[in-house]
């Protein structure tokens, strides 16, 4: 009854995420256990030996650029023209394009026993969201019109950009008979950023001018250097970006923040079960920093769209009034950011001696919506060490995502690389997620694990209750 019972569990997380699901990343490595990595998106995670140490400089590089309503393919052929009505009937009611350059330098981990595992990574994190209200751009397909005599409410558009230093201490161990809980505490240091506040704008149009009145308090917080110059009323009339030294600007530690992360690996019959929640932390800007604001108040008295204007020309008179009308003041407050939490769950099961196959639902929240995707997999591995997983993907409203992950090596060394898109690679006009990780790894003490221990059905030797099998014959039988 409990395999029953653990069964139609795993097929409702199969089913229970409806088909318009949107993701991006790392979901191809939730499931590689016996790739060091793979604890970046699970602080439970275990090695299968008793050190591992990424290669100096290059343990592993990640990049990524996703968008959740459009695609290449929804914009004109044209060099210089934009399809508006072909991008707005693509969209959600919001959309964000994102792109993320994760570079971890070094990074190592040690079992201390047979049941507690400690592990260090530094990672250099870029990471850039600009999202747009899909109210707006209908306002700039089809105008006013629509919306004379009666109100207009939505939240401005912008663009979160960040590059951060990230420090994480990572703890796991066994709990339990088949079960491992984990965390990471991270220390984080802001090297700059540039902060746009989500701030509603509320819009009337008049029913006989077709005037627009608009309100709107628009806030734009940074971290960079800036010249910024002034009017005679202390109104910012300029602003340029500022000279940066190299050396200084990496080695500026004066932006600091915390995170957290949590995770855990159950087994109960033959399903494993595992998720973590990632990214709970913040960073305190107090460096070179400028807050922007406007309580805006602005109208315009042009022509709508209409009365003959293209969906162009309407959008530039449009920006030019806003930018002839509204006018900013500036600070140099500090400010607080908050991290974009993750939340990974899912489970596997065997199939084959040497095969699993499973589901992952990921979940990130975004400002203004949460982002969410559903991934199933399949993988095979060799008792030596070498990975290899297929999966597919529904995320940010496209069906076309085939992912694959490689780990070459053995009790030496490990090569992989893994795509949570590859048709991004084969068909880059229709991709809207592209994404590509790889690395190096050396372990040390895998002969002295791996001695005398037969492998259990399901099992890539990289889970966390492996390395006790060799020395708990009652819990090896558990597992065959």
């Amino acid at each position: 009854m409990r395999v029953k019972c653990c069964r139609y569990l795993l097929i409702f997380v199969l089913l229970s995420i409806p088909f318009c699901g949107l993701s991006q990343q790392d979901n191809t490595l939730f499931f590689l256990h016996n790739i060091p990595e793979a604890n970046f998106v699970n602080p439970a995670i275990q090695i299968r030996c008793q050190q591992y140490v990424g290669l100096p400089l290059l343990t592993s590089l990640h990049f990524n650029v996703n968008s959740t309503g459009f695609s290449y393919k929804s914009f004109s052929p044209g060099a210089s023209q934009v399809d508006i009505d072909k991008i707005v009937s693509k969209m959600h009611f919001w959309d964000y394009l994102s792109m993320e350059f994760h570079y971890t330098p070094f990074a190592f981990g040690f079992m201390y026993d047979n049941k507690n595992y400690f592990n260090f990574a530094w990672t250099e994190k870029i990471e850039a969201k600009a999202f747009v209200s899909k109210k707006l751009l209908l306002l700039l397909k089809d105008g006013n019109t629509e919306y004379v005599g009666k109100g207009f409410s939505t939240r401005n558009p912008g663009l979160n950009a960040i590059y951060y230093r990230e420090f994480s201490f990572g703890y796991s161990t066994t709990y339990g008979r088949y079960s491992i809980i984990g965390g990471h505490a991270k220390v984080l240091f802001g090297l700059a950023g540039v902060f746009t506040k989500r701030k509603p704008i509320n819009l009337s149009s008049n029913i006989l001018t077709y005037n627009i009145d608009a309100s709107w308090n628009p806030k734009v917080n940074t971290s960079i250097p800036l010249n910024i110059t002034y009017d005679s009323q202390g109104y910012v009339s300029g602003a340029s970006l500022g000279s940066i030294s190299p050396v200084s600007f990496l080695l500026n530690f004066k932006n600091q923040g915390l995170a957290t992360d949590f995770g855990f690996i159950y087994k109960e019959d033959k399903i494993t079960w595992s998720g973590s929640v990632l990214d709970l932390g913040l960073i305190w800007w107090h460096d070179q920093t400028n807050k922007f604001e406007d309580k805006g108040q602005f109208s315009f008295k042009g022509a709508t769209i209409t009365d003959g204007m293209t969906s162009q020309a309407y959008a530039a008179s449009l920006r030019d009034s806003i930018q002839n009308q509204f006018r900013f003041k500036n600070t140099k407050k500090g400010f607080i950011t908050l991290l974009n939490p993750r939340i990974y769950f899912g489970g596997t099961y065997p199939i084959l001696k040497q095969v699993k196959v499973g589901a992952l639902i990921r979940t990130e929240l975004y400002p203004g919506r949460p982002i969410v995707g559903l991934t199933l997999s399949a993988t095979a591995f060799s008792m030596k060490g070498n990975t290899i997983s297929a999966n597919y993907s529904i995320m940010n409203g496209s069906f076309n995502n085939l992912g694959v992950g490689l780990g070459f090596g053995g009790d030496k060394s490990q090569f992989f690389i893994l795509s949570d898109n590859i048709m991004a690679f084969i068909l880059p006009q229709s991709a809207r997620n592209a994404n590509i990780r790889f690395g190096f790894n050396f372990f040390f003490g895998c002969n002295e694990k791996k001695k005398g221990y037969k492998f259990p059905k399901g099992s890539d030797c990289g889970c966390g209750w492996a390395p006790n099998a060799p020395k708990n014959t009652e819990k090896m039988k558990g597992l065959k």
